[in-house]
């Protein structure tokens, strides 16, 4: 059983927030969803799920990255038996799946133009680190471009305010130690800039998207 938040049904509503747990069953999926507008539980079941795919199916991607990402309204996870992205459209209350463009569990689902769906791939090449840069059009994913990264190693930690987080490992001239830090992509623009340098090896979670009742107080 996996249990999350999610938004809740209005967004003129700040205070408002669902419970999702999402259940492995025999032969289907049953969510169970509760909704702190009118205090009840709802249930959703999907019974496309085979035999071959199980809760555990979800692809841990990274260290830190939560196996399933929000974007447009919808929940994702990459299932890698089957290859594909399980989807849950919060708005409509239902399960479909698309293809995933490959099998690297290296990934997070982002916001593209037009309300398209993107997705950012992690990969190497001469001794240093990219991004795969994809949209989803026709229910195909069409490459786009490679981002290159300053770094010899990178691990994705989340998406949040329109930017992609990555922690990585670099060096800022060839006469110093390797280096610690965050980079920040800005998804709009594909930038890509040093966001924190770290004294020590250090990676961290992403705390950010939680209903501002539940966040955590500020000064």
């Amino acid at each position: 059983m996996e249990t999350f938040l999610a938004p809740g049904e209005h967004a003129e509503d700040p205070l408002s927030f669902r419970v999702i747990c999402l259940v492995q069953c025999r032969s289907n999926l049953l969510l169970l969803i509760f909704s702190s507008l009118d205090g009840q539980w709802h249930v959703l079941t999907y019974d496309q799920w085979g035999v071959c795919a199980t809760l555990a199916s979800f692809v841990k991607s990274e260290p830190g990255l939560s196996s399933r990402q929000f974007v447009h309204g919808c929940f994702y996870w990459r299932l890698h038996k089957r290859c594909e992205l399980l989807v849950l459209n919060l708005r409509a209350m239902e399960f479909s799946a698309i293809k995933s463009r490959q099998r690297s569990d290296s990934f997070v689902v982002v916001e593209a133009a037009k309300g398209m769906l993107g997705m950012l791939t992690k990969g190497y090449g001469n001794d240093r680190c990219c991004l795969q840069y994809s949209i989803l059009t026709n229910n195909q994913w069409h490459f786009e471009k490679v981002i290159p990264l300053p770094v010899k190693y990178v691990s994705l930690v989340g998406v949040a305010g329109g930017y992609l987080l990555v922690y990585a490992m670099y060096d800022a001239s060839s006469q110093e130690k390797m280096k610690f830090g965050f980079f920040s992509v800005n998804l709009k623009t594909l930038q890509v800039e040093l966001f924190a340098a770290l004294g020590t090896h250090s990676p961290r979670r992403l705390y950010a998207g939680f209903p501002p009742s539940l966040c955590a107080p500020t000064i």
